[in-house]
């Protein structure tokens, strides 16, 4: 296999990263995470209005894995005073058993500065965290109707989801 690089985005912006370079990376995960998320309502726009301007002000970050140019696991974060938050955590399913899950959740730990970071899963995919939330010691903390989506229930894992509308 050839070699993962892992990169925090936030860290790309201080270092002063080329902007065009930062662009196209982040252009590149949301057309990803628009694949992971497509049923999730206003994701394009949540993403480009709350999450790329957070990256930027520091109350948000993506950690990235990739192999050259190619992106094959992220984890989107939230990082306030009332909410350390996992909002989008994914390993493509051909890169999943590599410790690429692990390495970016451990980045998430270190990044939020809080062992159990809050995450919300979709009933639909809980299945497919049991591995890491046992690596972690996940526990869930809650389930709820019509969060963010009205097909399906939101599992709430590690703590209390902040109450308010839309894609946290």
């Amino acid at each position: 296999m050839n070699k993962i690089e892992i990169h925090d985005i936030s860290e790309l912006i201080n270092q002063g990263y080329p902007l065009e370079m930062l662009q196209k990376i982040l252009n590149d995960i949301l057309v990803l995470s628009m694949q992971v998320k497509k049923d999730y309502p206003d994701y394009r726009n949540w993403f480009i209005n709350t999450q790329i301007p957070g990256v930027y002000d520091g109350t948000r970050n993506i950690i990235v894995a990739h192999i050259k140019d190619r992106i094959v696991g992220f984890v989107s974060l939230k990082k306030t005073p009332s909410e350390k938050k996992i909002c989008t955590f994914y390993v493509e399913k051909n890169y999943r058993r590599n410790k690429i899950g692990t390495i970016l959740v451990e980045k998430a730990i270190e990044y939020l500065e809080e062992t159990k970071p809050l995450i919300t899963i979709p009933m639909n995919k809980l299945n497919e965290f049991i591995k890491i939330g046992n690596r972690f010691d996940w526990e869930i903390t809650d389930i709820k109707e019509n969060l963010y989506r009205t097909t399906t229930p939101e599992v709430i894992v590690n703590g209390i989801l902040e109450e308010k509308n839309g894609i946290a």
